[in-house]
């Protein structure tokens, strides 16, 4: 990463708030980890690393009417070398990642050919003086300028930023893995409860007096925040009337995939009626979480327009509390707080400390950056 391209990335993220979205930088895809077999007489397994697919340098998502998701993917090279054969690339991700919107920016002009590509390929090319006159396009209210919310767009903050993930506890390396990479590429579904068990996994070496682990936290409330977003988009078009049998459905992939749960759960029930399972495993279908994950989702859905404000308080607290910094007061953030997404946002965390047994000083602390009470 040059810091050439970051900066067409931080201008890119600026370009995307103004537009109405939150956003990620450096989105990373790649396979998941997988186990090769020994040939036969061998024991054991060795590990197959992960290959990597590609990176979306960023990305963003907001709220459409009738609360629809909609997702935009940004590439930024400083170098206009290629880009008519990256155009190919960029529809390939797009497509890839069901992005709705596709952008590329490069530095300096692109070629002719490229242009002629942007219809036919859905794709919006620009370049820097191009991404600052469409930013002139889109008026915008709050403070981009003035910090925290400033730190967002500088390039030296963004690093920053980016780098404390990297500099975790190797402890905590499988969270920040399924952070960076394996939550892109697992099924939307699946994320409402792996994430838990991901966090839940690393409980006991997270610390929330850390900065950095309390960033990795409200990151994660930001994912969650996002896959449920997604499960209430699903509730409103199938049983907007029954959230409970619509979150069911969500979290098992359909309604096939529920009732092959309720048989497997029904069949583990009698085998542990019978003696042979221990009396401490859990072979209910739903986690012990769900009535409190369906409490949430009910919230989600009462108050579509909370979420895409609620991201973008997420997004601000976790770089602002990976910079080593802090929010004095929630209306220090540039005119981006508003009541109910404070409490929408705060709502995930405490959400996530409960379902994963995080320590409850996160809580206090989300709950003091995005609500300014006391930390206890």
């Amino acid at each position: 990463m040059t810091e050439l391209d970051l900066g067409l990335k931080v201008a890119s993220r600026r370009l995307l708030w103004r537009m109405g979205y939150s956003t990620r930088l450096d989105v990373q895809l790649r396979s998941v980890a997988m186990f090769d077999a020994l040939p036969p007489g061998q024991r054991g397994r060795r590990s197959g690393a992960p290959e990597a697919y590609t990176d979306l340098d960023v990305l963003g998502y907001t709220v459409a009417g009738g609360f629809r998701l909609q997702s935009a993917i940004v590439d930024c090279k400083t170098s206009s070398k290629g880009s008519t054969n990256r155009m190919f690339w960029v529809r390939g991700v797009a497509d890839f990642f069901a992005a709705d919107a596709a952008y590329m920016v490069r530095e300096k002009d692109l070629s002719n050919a490229a242009r002629q590509l942007t219809s036919r390929l859905k794709i919006s090319a620009l370049n820097s003086v191009e991404v600052t006159s469409l930013e002139k396009l889109h008026p915008c209210d709050l403070a981009l300028d003035a910090e925290p919310l400033a730190w967002l767009f500088q390039p030296d903050k963004a690093t920053t930023v980016l780098r404390s993930f990297g500099e975790l506890d190797k402890r905590l390396k499988p969270l920040v893995e399924y952070r960076e990479f394996t939550y892109w590429i697992t099924e939307q579904h699946r994320n409402l409860m792996q994430l838990i068990d991901e966090l839940a996994a690393a409980a006991q070496h997270l610390d929330p007096r850390i900065p950095q682990h309390l960033a990795l936290v409200l990151d994660c409330a930001w994912l969650y925040l996002l896959s449920l977003s997604h499960a209430v988009e699903s509730v409103r078009v199938t049983h907007v009337a029954d959230p409970d049998r619509g979150l069911q459905e969500y979290l098992f992939g359909g309604p096939a995939g529920l009732r092959e749960k309720q048989n497997l759960s029904q069949l583990l029930e009698s085998i542990k009626s019978s003696g042979a399972l221990p009396e401490q495993v859990h072979v209910d279908l739903l986690p012990t979480y769900f009535p409190r994950l369906r409490e949430l989702a009910v919230r989600v859905l009462a108050r579509p327009d909370a979420v895409l404000p609620a991201l973008r308080m997420l997004e601000l607290a976790t770089s602002v509390t990976a910079l080593g910094k802090r929010i004095e007061q929630p209306e220090d953030m540039g005119g981006l707080y508003e009541e109910v997404a404070a409490k929408r946002a705060a709502d995930v965390v405490g959400f996530l400390v409960g379902s994963a047994n995080l320590d409850a000083g996160f809580r206090s602390r989300a709950r003091s950056l995005l609500l300014g009470e006391p930390v206890t």
